[in-house]
């Protein structure tokens, strides 16, 4: 007999149940970096599907009263069009080759509104199952490092806790470069101020009393090493953006990090673009119109994008 697909909000999920299969499922590359299992506990998931947006949505398959797969999504605002994160698609080890990961997929796109954009940054393993739903691969995202050494001048950068109606007008002056997430100071309250496991560092670059740039940092340790990710760096021009850059370099001096890291397809000024062949996989983001034919666009993603930082 087939198990039924169930559909979900993300206020009505057992979100113990869905957070358990994803530590079945994601556990030992977990363990194999150095990272604690409570990464991928019920408090992250509570955080990532109650966007500003509004609430996520799942697709699950249960046995026993276990969820032996699932497939998410949370809203976000790209400025005037709404698009949905697909995410966290995951099969428990035994219920495997049945079919349950095209069919939490096909069920949870099928439920989102149409015309409403999903997009996910697919891994080699389900790079195939995205191409034959027509999801398009709309940007390759390189990867940017720089070696934090070197003198660095001071900058005007300063540190802030929050952000307010400021940050929302300063998103309104970034430059129109592609579809993106709306960087408004609700979803950089939720992003980067309300994640239960992360603590990031925000900056904000002033000049003539206005705000021309953010930067957001995560500091990270994996396998014996530290490096700094920028996980955002907004600027209203190219002077702004090598500032903050700059800022993000001396950050990383500071509290002893090896190397600054962004993986966006804006490059981080001062960077390397790191080769393809010394990454462990192709980091590509794959979108698609629900229900409807999908256009090209451009897309500009920033390592904020990518929910695993």
């Amino acid at each position: 007999m087939t198990l039924p697909v169930r559909f979900v909000e993300s206020s009505e999920l057992d979100v113990a149940a869905h957070a358990a299969l994803q530590q079945r499922v994601f556990g030992d590359v977990l363990a194999e970096n150095d990272i604690p299992l409570h990464r991928l506990g019920p408090d992250v998931f509570r955080w990532k599907l109650s966007p500003p947006e509004g609430n996520g949505r799942i697709a699950i398959v249960e046995d026993g009263g276990a969820i032996i797969a699932s497939c998410s999504a949370y809203p976000l605002e790209l400025g005037g069009e709404k698009a949905w994160h697909l995410c966290d698609a995951a099969t428990a080890p035994e219920a495997r080759g049945q079919g349950h990961y095209g069919r939490v997929m096909d069920t949870l796109c099928a439920e989102l509104p149409r015309g409403e954009w999903l997009f996910a940054f697919p891994n080699g393993q389900s790079r195939r199952a995205f191409d034959t739903r027509e999801f398009l691969a709309a940007t390759t995202v390189p990867l940017w490092v720089r070696p934090a050494r070197g003198k660095v001048p001071p900058t005007r950068a300063t540190s802030i806790d929050a952000f307010d109606e400021t940050h929302d007008e300063f998103a309104t002056r970034l430059p129109n470069s592609g579809l993106k997430a709306y960087r408004s100071a609700a979803y950089l309250n939720w992003r980067y101020g309300q994640h239960p496991y992360f603590r990031y560092q925000c900056f904000e670059l002033r000049r003539d009393d206005q705000i021309d740039g953010l930067l957001v940092l995560n500091r990270m340790e994996a396998r014996g090493r530290i490096s700094l990710w920028v996980m955002e760096l907004l600027a209203v021009d190219r002077a702004a953006a090598r500032e903050l850059a700059l800022t993000a370099r001396g950050i990383a001096k500071e509290q002893g990090c090896d190397v600054v890291l962004s993986m966006s397809n804006v490059k981080l000024p001062g960077s390397l673009r790191v080769p393809p062949c010394f990454l462990p996989k192709k980091h590509v983001l794959m979108v698609r119109r629900a229900g409807e034919p999908t256009p090209k666009r451009d897309w500009e993603v920033h390592t904020g994008d990518w929910d695993t930082f």
